[in-house]
């Protein structure tokens, strides 16, 4: 999507209590259905999108409606998030928090930077991540609580879990974040997305 089209939404996504922080600045389009910016989000960080996840802006929640699930009631407050976009529901400076795995519970807060025109990159298509730091937590590793102490069972040589962690972790290196390869998750996680939004 070239930037002309439409006007941009700039997003700051910081996991909550995690230091030093892990954040990564995404640009979108103004029209983006909460759906497609899940995976947009997915791909920023990149999480795998194994779990559930959930937006919550202003006193409402936003989750993925699964048509198959009998116990779905939207007057408990819950709204199906394909059917919102994001410009309608924010402005500049709004804050709001998008949750993925309800288990490890890894809150995002999300911070409206910005709305304006294109801002003169035609060398990018949209969304685009274009700023960043650290490299996001690998799945299932406990969540902020327990990130600290995964990070010294994989650092620390003299850890009773050191060679387990390490095997589990694979090379994952908690400092390294590459805004070419987010981008270039962002850019395939949109396509799906987008593709899977129309056929719904």
């Amino acid at each position: 999507m070239r930037q002309a089209e439409h006007t941009l939404i700039e997003l700051k996504i910081e996991l909550v209590g995690i230091k030093p922080p892990i954040w990564r600045r995404i640009l979108v389009p103004n029209d983006i259905s909460l759906d497609i910016l899940h995976s947009v989000l997915q791909g920023a960080m990149p999480w795998q999108d194994y779990h559930l996840h959930e937006f919550e802006i202003g006193e409402d929640r936003f989750e993925a409606r699964d048509e198959s699930d009998d116990s779905w009631d939207p007057t408990d407050g819950r709204k199906d998030e394909k059917r919102f976009t994001l410009g309608k529901l924010v402005k500049k400076g709004s804050q709001f928090t998008y949750t993925y795995d309800f288990g490890d519970g890894w809150r995002h807060l999300v911070t409206v930077e910005k709305i304006s025109k294109p801002t003169g990159r035609p060398d990018l298509d949209f969304p685009a991540c274009v700023d960043g730091e650290r490299a996001c937590p690998p799945e299932d590793c406990g969540g902020p609580y327990s990130y600290e102490e995964f990070l010294d069972a994989l650092t620390d040589k003299h850890h009773p879990e050191h060679r387990d962690t390490k095997q589990w972790a694979g090379a994952f290196e908690p400092e390294v974040f590459s805004v070419q390869q987010a981008n270039a998750a962002v850019g395939a996680m949109f396509v799906w997305a987008k593709e899977r939004h129309n056929r719904k």
